[in-house]
């Protein structure tokens, strides 16, 4: 046990406030709380999507240094998901039935991008306005789990 002393009680009517503090429970709760910090920042890094914003002006940018290699471009809209490249392709992922998003056909086609071609992990995405921020961390999950790792999110085009 620890003890406090203030120095009270000496017999002119103050009353003595000096307290006793059990130690071991304290180093205990204290020990406790650090695991549960220790655990939970592991969780935090585990369920985290890294994406990167791309700004004008940015340096790093691949909006300003373009290459002969164009990144996937996904842009999600009220009406669905448009993917597009650099070459002129573009397909068209409509929502599904009842205006749910189609996540599925989603991951079916960036399963199929990624086995013709696993050497490309980037992927630009850029969201019309009112489109919900929901449907767009549902689109940055759809490429983590199928390999794309380079996500960039982007202002409209």
């Amino acid at each position: 046990m620890a003890s406090i002393s203030t120095g009270g009680g000496d017999g002119h009517g103050k009353k003595s406030v000096d307290a006793e503090i059990p130690l071991i429970p304290f180093i205990d709760l204290l020990l406790c709380c650090v695991m549960f910090l220790l655990v939970t920042a592991v969780w935090n890094k585990l369920a985290s999507l890294d994406a990167h914003l791309d700004a004008p002006g940015n340096p790093t940018s691949e909006m300003d240094n373009p290459s002969d290699d164009l990144p996937l471009t996904v842009r999600i809209d009220h009406d669905g998901y448009q993917l597009s490249t650099g070459l002129g392709d573009e397909t068209r992922i409509p929502l599904a039935a009842e205006g749910n998003w189609d996540t599925v056909a989603l991951r079916e086609h960036l399963a199929e991008r990624r086995r013709l071609d696993p050497s490309d992990t980037r992927v630009i995405v850029t969201a019309d306005d009112g489109v919900e921020y929901a449907q767009m961390v549902t689109a940055m999950d759809a490429f983590a789990g199928t390999g794309y790792s380079a996500v960039t999110v982007a202002g409209g085009f």
